[in-house]
């Protein structure tokens, strides 16, 4: 089934909230506090609960910082027609001060500390040059609509102009370049899970040219690692292998290899991807919104009250900004 330009538009940005809410609920939970508070696991679109990582009181839907970011990236695009770093952090910086209450549980540990260091004078060339973590790829998805995947030198300058105040890092340019590059190949094409590997280490070469050059295990291999085990190990031991092994935390290292799982196993199923993703023990919420994000731009089929809900508790019109973006789809 094919299916149009704006389905893929939606299913891009709605795969982001509905991965982003269907994980919230579990989000940094270890393994043995997700199963006493879900021992059936999570399925559909659940309530924060008492045992709640950030002791947030969230209502089903609610989405979180993914989210949040990645529609402050859609609003600069549509605002300028491009991605220009300096109208991006003006609307983060302006979000982050009114709403001040939720800083705690919606900004990320590297995005937090280069706003601080921003509103102490630092200048945003300087002021995301440690930052290793997923925030730069949890919100890039939208610079897929910008670039064709083919020109991969003029999408991972974009990703480094996203980067750069924040996570302005080899590692986390990198990730960004690979969640940039499979949104772009997602939002043109059918699901093909060969390209998929192979233009993820493509972007992962590219990536790794810019940026502060930080000390890193290698993310290339790394998915080769992830990769051998899919193709030998069950579902249920690749899940594990991802939580115990390798890691599913906020660090680009960890959170890249578990998007790529979740894109696979799920073979493209964006409800699938969220689900899996939500029984993480881990960064459940930003592995969700990424993988559901890249799988929602290949198959855009959700449930239309799962829609409904979740434009209806946070105040989105996803229309709105498919609308906006697809004046600028390339």
């Amino acid at each position: 089934m094919s299916f149009s330009q704006r389905d893929k538009i939606f299913g891009l940005l709605f795969g982001c909230a509905y991965g982003d809410a269907m994980g919230m609920p579990s989000e940094m939970m270890c393994r043995t506090i997700l199963d006493e508070t879900f021992p059936e696991g999570i399925h559909a679109l659940l309530p924060s609960s008492q045992n709640d990582f950030f002791k947030r009181k969230f209502k089903a839907g609610e989405v979180t910082d993914d989210t949040v970011n990645t529609l402050l990236v859609c609003d600069s695009i549509i605002e300028d027609g491009k991605f220009d770093t300096e109208l991006y952090l003006r609307k983060l910086l302006r979000w982050a001060d009114e709403n001040p209450e939720k800083n705690a549980s919606q900004i990320g540990p590297s995005t937090s500390k280069a706003l601080d260091l921003l509103r102490a004078g630092k200048s945003y060339v300087e002021s995301g040059k440690y930052g290793t973590t997923n925030g730069s790829a949890m919100k890039v998805s939208p610079l897929g609509i910008l670039h064709n995947y083919y020109d991969i030198q003029g999408l991972v300058d974009d990703v480094c102009k996203l980067s750069l105040p924040t996570h302005n890092t080899s590692i986390a340019i990198a990730g960004a370049s690979v969640i940039a590059t499979l949104s772009s190949y997602a939002l043109r094409h059918e699901y093909d899970e060969e390209e998929i590997w192979t233009l993820a280490k493509l972007a992962i070469e590219e990536g790794m040219k810019h940026g502060n050059q930080l000390p890193s295990p290698s993310l290339s291999k790394r998915l080769d690692l992830i990769r051998q085990d899919i193709k030998t190990l069950s579902e249920k031991e690749v899940l594990e292998k991802l939580e115990i092994v390798y890691g599913v935390g906020f660090e680009t290292i960890e959170t890249i290899p578990a998007v790529l799982a979740m894109i696979i196993l799920s073979k493209g199923n964006p409800m699938k991807s969220a689900q899996l993703s939500a029984n993480i023990a881990g960064d459940s919420d930003t592995i969700g919104s990424i993988s559901t994000a890249i799988c929602g731009a290949f198959h855009p089929e959700f449930n239309s009250l799962d829609i409904k809900h979740i434009e209806e508790v946070n105040g989105i019109n996803f229309k709105k900004y498919v609308d906006g973006l697809e004046r600028v789809f390339k």
